[in-house]
C-alpha cells in the first residue's frame, strides 16, 4: 500500500496500516454517509521513517519508567527528535498534491491523529494526542504532521499506554489530513444515551472545538430510538464559538446576542443526524460516539470511534452538596488549588489545614462543634473543586458573633510576626530538613504513616499563621489599592502621570529572584554544571510547589523546567536576573521621585502614601519569606506516598505507585491494614478519567452565586470575599480581570496546563494559564504578559508576576477557554482588560 492514500479508499482491514480512526471515515465513506475529502499518511513512514530513530531513546524511556523517574527529559528528547525529521522529496511532493486535491484556493485542512491504538472499543486515547485545525499553507500542515507525530510521546500518552499495558514499542501512528468544513454549527453525537438508551446531540454555533473543549455550554438533544423523534431539548447558553482564524487555525468569537437563545440546531436536523448515527451503529455494531457539523446547511460526519463509556460528556451544575450551604473559592482555593483535588488530597491534606487555620481564631476543635455559628464541614469539593463556607449564621447568634469576631481579632493583632519569626519557622524548617535526609524505604508502614502527619501537621500549622500574617500583606495592598487614586489626585492635577502602585512596589530581591540568581550563576559555567551544584539549588529552591495537591511532582521530582530557564541564560534569550532588577529598580526610584515631588503641596496625602508603601514594602519581604517555606515539607510528604503507593503495587493493589493519589484517606489506611487489600485498577481508572474532565471546567467564585453575608444590616460580603470579584464589570468585548502589573503587551498567546507544557513557551508570549504560583518564576522570565483564571490583585501569582515587571491580568475565570493557542492578544495590565 502506498505511503498517501486518499480517505475514501480505506477500509476496515486498513486499520493497522491506516489507524482506526482513518480506516473508519473510509468506512463511513462507503457507507454513503457525508465526510469531508481527504486522505492519510500511513503507519508505514512513521515507521520506516521516525520509529528507527528513536529506538534508543524508547530504551530509556523504558528504563526511566522502571525506575519511577522523571520522564519529562526523555520524552522531551523524543519529541524534538521526531519534529526534527526530514522527509524524502518523493514523499514531500506526493503529500503536496493530495493537499492541493483536498484543500482548495482560500480552504483549509485539520490534521487530526489516527494512533494505532486510537479510537478502538476499549482504548479512546481521547484528548491525548494532537488536533490541529484550520490550516491554509501546505507548510503549515507539515509542521502540524510533526507535531501530531511528537504528541506519541507526551507524558500523558505515555501514561495512558502503561494503564493500558500498551507497550511503547509499539506505538505507531498515521495522520489524517481532511477538509475543514466551515461550519455554522458542529458538535458531537452518542448513540447510546446515559440510561434510556436514546441518542444524545449536543450542538453549538461554529467549529465542534467549543463543544468538545468545554467551553461553551452547549445545546442538547435527546433522541428516541428507533421511531426517530426528537423527546427532549435543553438549550444552552452559547456565548462563544470557535471559528477559523483569517491567517490559519482558529480564534474564539462572541455569539451574537440574538443567536445565543436560538437553539443551534432544528429538530429535522436533530432527527436527521440521529438517522445517520443509527445508519453508523448499526455498520460498525456497537454504539459509537459520532463529531459531525453542518456547513451551508448540510451535514458532514468528521470522525466516528466506539463509545468506550456509554454516556457523554454532560454539562455540570455548581449546587452545594449540602441544603442551605454557601460555598467560596477563597483563601487557600483560589490560586493554590485551582484544579480540581486528587482524592487523597481532598482527604488529608486539604482538611487538615482548613482545620488547624480555624483553630487561630475559633478556638480548640471541641469548642468548634459545639459552636452552632461555625458550619460544619468548614471545607469540601464541588465538582472536584476546593471550596471553603461562608455561611455563618450570624445574625442568629449575635452575641456568639460578637466573641468570635472579638476572637477572631485579637488573634489577629497579636505578635504574630515575632511568634513566627522565632517558634514557627525554626522548628518547621529543622524539622522538616531533618525528615528530608531519612531514607523512606527503610522504615515500616507505621512509621512511615506517623512521619506523613508530622509532615503534615507541620505545614498545617505553618498555614495556619501565614493566615493570620495575610491580613497585614493583604491588608496593606487593599487599602492602598482602593486609596491610591485620591491620594495621588493633587499630583495627577499638575500633569504628572500617575504610575499603576505596582510600579512603586519593583524592584526588590526576593526569594524568587535569589532563585534566578542561583540559576544564572550555573548558566555562567563554562562547562555543563556540576551535579552537586545543581542539587544543591534543587535543594534549596525544589519545593516550591506548582500547586499544592500533592499528586503533582515537585521541581525536585522534575527540574526540567529549571533546566530550561539555564539554558535560556546560556544562550541569552533571558535578561541576567540582576539586570532585570536593577532596571525595575531604576523605573520605581524615578516614578517615586517624580510623583512625591508633585505632591509637595499636598503633605498630608504625601505622608499617608509613604507611609502606605513603607507598610506594604515591610510585608512584601515577610511574605516573600514566609510563603517560601510553607511547601518545605512536600517533597518529603509526596516522596512518603508515592513509597506506601510502591508498597500496595507490590501487594497487587495498585498498578503504579502514583494510583495511591486516587485513593481516599480511608481506603489507603485500610488497605495499608490488610493483609489481603483490595485490588482498586478500576475505581482509580475511573477517578483519573473523571478529574481529567473536571480540568475542563471552569468553577464558580461562590456556590450559590447570589449568596449574600450580612452582619446585623451590614453587608459584609466583600470582607469575606477580600481580594476577590463576586461580578465582573462590562468593559466591553474584551475579557475582564483584576489589573495586578503593569504595562500593556501584544503578542501570541501561549496555554501552559501544566509543568509539562512549560518547553511551548517562548521568549515574548503571553502565558495564559489556569493559575500560577512562586513555582512559575522561570516561565515568567521569558514571557511577555500573563493571563490567568484564579487568582486576582491580592494573590500569590500576582507578585510574582509584579515581580517580574511584565503586565497581567489574573482572575478572568474563564481566560484558558476563550484565548485560543497561538491567538494574538493585548493584555493591559493597567485596566484589567485582554482583547
Amino acid at each position: 500500500m502506498r505511503d498517501v492514500v486518499m480517505l475514501r479508499d480505506l477500509r476496515a482491514d486498513d486499520a493497522a496500516a491506516a489507524g482506526p480512526k482513518a480506516a473508519n471515515l473510509g468506512e463511513l465513506i462507503s457507507l454513503g454517509a457525508p465526510v469531508p475529502d481527504g486522505f492519510c499518511l500511513m503507519t508505514s513512514v512513521y515507521d520506516t521513517l521516525i520509529a528507527p530513530k528513536l529506538a534508543a531513546q524508547v530504551e530509556r524511556l523504558a528504563a526511566a519508567v522502571e525506575a519511577g523517574q522523571s520522564l519529562e527529559p526523555v520524552t522531551q528528547a523524543l519529541r524534538d527528535s521526531v519534529e526534527a525529521v526530514e522527509l524524502p522529496d518523493g514523499l514531500l511532493a506526493e503529500l503536496e498534491e493530495a493537499f492541493r486535491a483536498v484543500c482548495p484556493a482560500r480552504g483549509a485542512v485539520a490534521v487530526r491523529s489516527s494512533g494505532t491504538s486510537e479510537d478502538s472499543a476499549t482504548t479512546s486515547f481521547a484528548g491525548q494526542y494532537r488536533t490541529e485545525l484550520a490550516l491554509r499553507s501546505f507548510d503549515d500542515m507539515m509542521v502540524a504532521v510533526k507535531r501530531c507525530w511528537a504528541s506519541l510521546w507526551e507524558s500523558h500518552a505515555i501514561r495512558y499506554r502503561e494503564r493500558q499495558g500498551i507497550a511503547h514499542t509499539a506505538a505507531s501512528m498515521a495522520v489524517v489530513v481532511q477538509a475543514v468544513a466551515h461550519a455554522e454549527a458542529a458538535g458531537v453525537m452518542f448513540t447510546a444515551g446515559p440510561a434510556d438508551g436514546h441518542l444524545m446531540i449536543e450542538s453549538s454555533w461554529g467549529l465542534g472545538e467549543a463543544v468538545v473543549s468545554g467551553l461553551v455550554t452547549p445545546d442538547r438533544f435527546s433522541v428516541s430510538r428507533p421511531e426517530i423523534r426528537v423527546a427532549d431539548v435543553t438549550l444552552g447558553s452559547k456565548e462563544w464559538m470557535v471559528v477559523p482564524a483569517p491567517d490559519g487555525g482558529t480564534a474564539v468569537a462572541e455569539v451574537p446576542v440574538d443567536e445565543r437563545a436560538r437553539a443551534s440546531l432544528t429538530r429535522a436536523q436533530a432527527a436527521e443526524l440521529a438517522r445517520l448515527g443509527l445508519r453508523v451503529e448499526e455498520h460498525f455494531g456497537s454504539s459509537q460516539d459520532i463529531e459531525w457539523a453542518i456547513a451551508d446547511g448540510k451535514i458532514a460526519l468528521l470522525q466516528a470511534r466506539p463509545l468506550t463509556h456509554h454516556s457523554p460528556a454532560t454539562s455540570v451544575a455548581w449546587e452545594s452538596p449540602i441544603d442551605g450551604a454557601w460555598w467560596a473559592r477563597i483563601s487557600i482555593c483560589d490560586s493554590w488549588l485551582p484544579e480540581p483535588l486528587s482524592p487523597l488530597f481532598a482527604t488529608t491534606l486539604f482538611p487538615h489545614l482548613v482545620k488547624r487555620w480555624l483553630e487561630n481564631w475559633a478556638g480548640p476543635e471541641a469548642e468548634q462543634l459545639t459552636n452552632p455559628l461555625l458550619p460544619k464541614p468548614m471545607a469540601g469539593t464541588i465538582n472536584g473543586f476546593g471550596y471553603l463556607r461562608l455561611d455563618y449564621p450570624m445574625n442568629r447568634y449575635p452575641l456568639r458573633t460578637l466573641k468570635l469576631a472579638l476572637r477572631c481579632y485579637r488573634y489577629h493583632l497579636g505578635f504574630l510576626g515575632k511568634r513566627w519569626r522565632t517558634e514557627i519557622l525554626p522548628r518547621h524548617i529543622d524539622r522538616l530538613t531533618a525528615m528530608r535526609a531519612l531514607d523512606l524505604t527503610q522504615l515500616n508502614t507505621g512509621e512511615l504513616l506517623a512521619l506523613i502527619d508530622e509532615a503534615q501537621d507541620l505545614s498545617a500549622r505553618y498555614w495556619a499563621i501565614l493566615g493570620g500574617l495575610a491580613w497585614y500583606w493583604n491588608g496593606g495592598e487593599w487599602l492602598l489599592d482602593r486609596t491610591y487614586a485620591g491620594l495621588t489626585a493633587p499630583a495627577a492635577r499638575t500633569g504628572v502621570a500617575i504610575p499603576h502602585y505596582g510600579v512603586l512596589l519593583q524592584g526588590y530581591a526576593t526569594k524568587t529572584s535569589d532563585a534566578d540568581s542561583a540559576l544564572h550563576h550555573l548558566a555562567r559555567s563554562e562547562h555543563d554544571f556540576p551535579a552537586t551544584r545543581f542539587a544543591d539549588v534543587l535543594a534549596e529552591y525544589g519545593h516550591q510547589v506548582f500547586h499544592l495537591d500533592f499528586v503533582e511532582p515537585t521541581p525536585a521530582e522534575d527540574p526540567s523546567m529549571l533546566v530550561k530557564t539555564i539554558d535560556g541564560y546560556r544562550d541569552g534569550r533571558l535578561q541576567a536576573p540582576r539586570e532585570r532588577l536593577r532596571g525595575l529598580a531604576k523605573r520605581r526610584e524615578q516614578a517615586e521621585a517624580e510623583l512625591f515631588s508633585a505632591l509637595c503641596g499636598a503633605p498630608v496625602r504625601r505622608a499617608l502614601l509613604r507611609a502606605l508603601m513603607r507598610w506594604n514594602r515591610r510585608y512584601a519581604q515577610v511574605r516573600d519569606r514566609a510563603l517560601f517555606y510553607f511547601t518545605l515539607g512536600w517533597p518529603t510528604i509526596r516522596r512518603s506516598y508515592l513509597e506506601l503507593g510502591r508498597r500496595l503495587v507490590a501487594a497487587g493493589a495498585l498498578g503504579f505507585e502514583e494510583d495511591v493519589f486516587y485513593l481516599t484517606s480511608d481506603e489507603l489506611l485500610g488497605d495499608l491494614q490488610s493483609d489481603a487489600p483490595a485490588r482498586r485498577h478500576e475505581v482509580v481508572r475511573q477517578r483519573r478519567a473523571l478529574r481529567e474532565k473536571q480540568k475542563l471546567l471552569s468553577p464558580v467564585p461562590q456556590v450559590p452565586e447570589s449568596k449574600r453575608l450580612f452582619m446585623g444590616g451590614l453587608d459584609v460580603t466583600a470582607v469575606a470575599l477580600l481580594g476577590q470579584q463576586t461580578k465582573r464589570a462590562n468593559r466591553g468585548s474584551g475579557i475582564s480581570g483584576s489589573p495586578v502589573s503593569p504595562g500593556r503587551v501584544t503578542a501570541p498567546a501561549r496555554h501552559i496546563t501544566s509543568v509539562r507544557a512549560f518547553d511551548k513557551l517562548e521568549a515574548g508570549d503571553v502565558l495564559v494559564a489556569s493559575y500560577i504560583t512562586p513555582a512559575w518564576s522561570p516561565l515568567l522570565a521569558i514571557a511577555g504578559g500573563v493571563v490567568t483564571d484564579a487568582g486576582g490583585a491580592l494573590s500569590h501569582g500576582s507578585i510574582v508576576a509584579r515581580e517580574y515587571g511584565i503586565p497581567a491580568v489574573m482572575g478572568t475565570n474563564n481566560a484558558t477557554k476563550l484565548i485560543q493557542d497561538g491567538q494574538i492578544v493585548t493584555v493591559d495590565g493597567d485596566c484589567g482588560l485582554v482583547y
